[in-house]
């Protein structure tokens, strides 16, 4: 058995009935019809019958309040697996229909914090497979991993694993053995305060100055953001969802162009697209608002499972810049952000992460802080692989997540590369988001906007957005 970390046990201890906080994804494949009943059966039987590796293979163990740790059991993937259909005759906004339904319900905290369905009668001959993981077990880009090494490269490879099968081990380098005078040096550290608690003071330190206005900005403070409708918190497990695809070539011509980075450009749309929100329903804001931008601390030396994820509260752009300024205020107050953090050892950044989801959760409890937010929408990207895929031999055409709402507000935006796009991905409370296909469209506006700019030509659009409303 091993404990769950504190970040782990965080995830566990913030969900509640109005608040899921597991991860949901689903992979959308392209079958002819003479092949589908076969094909969905390969699948259903592989899925039911691959051995189930960790951390698929661990429920928790509670050894105490607040305490817990994982024990390894073996799940009943009859149970974790599911077949369903989406009724005749299977239009778009049926199937998020049923998405949306699926995702409703916690996960069973008495067995493995999983599940999985495949969905089939889709129009077009089309086949979801969608994976609910609860945010305790494993992190977005340690989910990522897993999909991309359950996925082929070829149609010619009719392999069918899915993310729960056990990883290829990759062969671990060999340690240099440490000099004398290395482990004299190593030694004479062991009796010297931890170099982490004196950075976390340091950080306090630092924080301290800069409300009292004795140094500059760095990172926006915990219970500065303005408050919006966006802070709104979800009163029931009701959700609402709404993405768009974006060609990932047109987004690097612009962060080429401007010398900045996919991220800075992505999370530039996203901010114009969320004041002409707040425009059109008359609450606008005189002050910019306030991401809680996850960062990932996954290396290739990480394994996929677990959390290794920091955040850091990230003021964005003012609110009547134009696109082109707006791009440039991302741009330094990321930058800023990411040389801050860098200085800091991973231990610090997420004890720090600790700290700011506290004082964004702190409002659910405490109705004093609900007018103070820490941040205003949560705002997470991911790498993933930009070349086709294939499961079975099918392609996949279709890549979404449905976003966790996090805690003291009602608004997640998620974006990651896939197949020479960006999927972006909107999860909200319908108390702090009540049309998330007019954010779409906003947030497709706003990318033309910043691409005429940029580019001085109008270029390819965002495909058709898809949404749950």
């Amino acid at each position: 058995m091993s404990r769950l970390t504190t970040l782990d046990m965080a995830f566990l201890l913030l969900e509640n009935s109005s608040r899921q906080i597991h991860m949901t994804a689903y992979q959308m494949f392209k079958v002819p019809a003479r092949q589908k009943n076969a094909w969905v059966n390969k699948v259903l039987k592989a899925f039911r019958s691959t051995e189930v590796a960790a951390p698929f293979n661990q429920k928790i163990k509670w050894l105490g309040k607040d305490v817990a740790s994982w024990e390894t059991v073996e799940p009943d993937l009859n149970y974790h697996v599911r077949h369903l259909a989406v009724p005749a005759p299977g239009s778009m906004q049926q199937f998020y229909d049923t998405v949306s339904f699926l995702n409703t319900p916690l996960l069973d905290r008495n067995l493995p914090l999983w599940d999985c369905y495949i969905i089939d009668g889709i129009e077009g001959n089309h086949v979801a497979i969608m994976v609910r993981v609860h945010h305790a077990m494993i992190d977005g880009g340690g989910a990522l991993k897993l999909f991309r090494a359950a996925m082929s490269e070829t149609a010619s490879d009719k392999t069918i694993r899915p993310v729960w099968a056990p990883q290829k081990k990759k062969p671990r380098k060999k340690r240099a053995r440490k000099s004398e005078p290395q482990l004299k040096q190593l030694l004479s550290t062991l009796g010297k305060v931890p170099t982490g608690i004196m950075d976390t003071g340091t950080e306090f330190a630092k924080m301290g100055a800069q409300s009292l206005k004795l140094r500059s900005a760095e990172a926006s403070l915990p219970f500065g953001a303005p408050h919006t409708l966006f802070n709104n918190v979800a009163q029931s497990s009701a959700r609402r969802y709404a993405n768009c695809e974006i060609p990932l070539a047109d987004i690097k011509a612009i962060s080429k162009k401007t010398g900045t980075t996919v991220n800075d450009v992505v999370t530039t749309v996203i901010d114009d697209a969320l004041h002409h929100y707040l425009k059109d329903h008359d609450a606008g804001i005189d002050q910019p608002l306030v991401s809680l931008m996850a960062m990932s601390l996954r290396t290739e030396d990480h394994g996929a499972t677990g959390n290794q994820v920091s955040a850091e509260l990230v003021p964005m752009g003012q609110p009547n810049a134009t696109i082109g300024k707006r791009l440039e205020q991302v741009h330094e107050s990321i930058a800023r952000v990411k040389k801050k953090s860098a200085r800091l050892p991973n231990t610090v950044r997420q004890f720090y992460s600790m700290l700011v989801f506290g004082s964004s959760a702190i409002s659910d409890f405490a109705s004093a802080f609900e007018k103070i937010p820490s941040a205003n929408v949560l705002i997470s990207n991911m790498v993933g692989p930009q070349e086709q895929l294939y499961l079975g031999g099918m392609p996949m055409v279709a890549f979404q997540g449905l976003p966790i709402v996090p805690p003291g507000g009602g608004l997640n935006v998620t974006f990651a590369s896939f197949n020479k796009n960006i999927c972006l991905a909107i999860g909200a409370a319908p108390e702090a988001v009540d049309d998330p296909y007019k954010l779409i469209h906003f947030i497709e506006h706003s990318f033309h906007k910043l691409q005429n700019a940029t580019m001085k030509s109008r270029k390819s659009a965002p495909r058709e957005a898809r949404a749950k409303a």
